[in-house]
């Protein structure tokens, strides 16, 4: 039935801890291979491009946004951030990779970049996948709203099946 089964993760415990006991057996029941996802946003700001000039006949340029003035101070900063946020996703992917091996699960990671909403739906598409499970937070209502939702961008826009699942609370007395 399902022969690759794509994981959206955001690095949260409560992602990990809600999905992965079901992508587990779906795997095992189906024998999928399963493709963790990490999905690194590009920091906002700019670095090592020209900014608009504040006025036609003003000979420089100035930065837009206080960010860019940020940028712009230390050039190599936006590469290192991007790096930096890589290498986080790629340790976070791989720790769960491994967790899916020890279970003798086929399983790989994939780290891209860019929004992670578009990002998920077209590398599902690409991959020619037939699930993706993601965790739900749990928000709704005005939050939902306000912050925006991959999970609800991914829903609404994937051509792949989506199955989400709901983060269970703690039990009392549980940590």
């Amino acid at each position: 039935m399902f022969k690759k089964i794509i994981v959206p993760c955001d690095g949260s415990e409560l992602a990990h801890d809600s999905v992965f006991p079901h992508v587990e057996e779906l795997a095992k029941a189906t024998g999928a291979e399963v493709i963790i996802v990490r999905v690194v946003p590009v920091p906002a700001g700019r670095s090592s491009t020209a900014f608009r000039a504040a006025a036609p006949e003003m000979p420089i340029s100035l930065p837009e946004t206080p960010e860019d003035a940020r940028v712009a101070r230390h050039p190599i900063f936006k590469d290192q951030e991007i790096a930096s946020a890589e290498a986080d996703a790629r340790h976070s992917v791989a720790r769960a990779e491994a967790m899916l091996h020890e279970k003798g699960i086929s399983a790989r990671a994939e780290v891209l970049l860019g929004r992670p909403a578009d990002e998920i739906i077209e590398y599902a598409k690409e991959q020619d996948a037939d699930l993706i499970v993601m965790c739900s937070h749990g928000r709704s209502g005005i939050g939902r709203w306000v912050f925006g939702s991959v999970t609800d961008k991914v829903l609404r826009g994937a051509e792949t099946p989506v199955l989400i699942i709901r983060p269970q609370k703690p039990k009392a007395g549980t940590v």
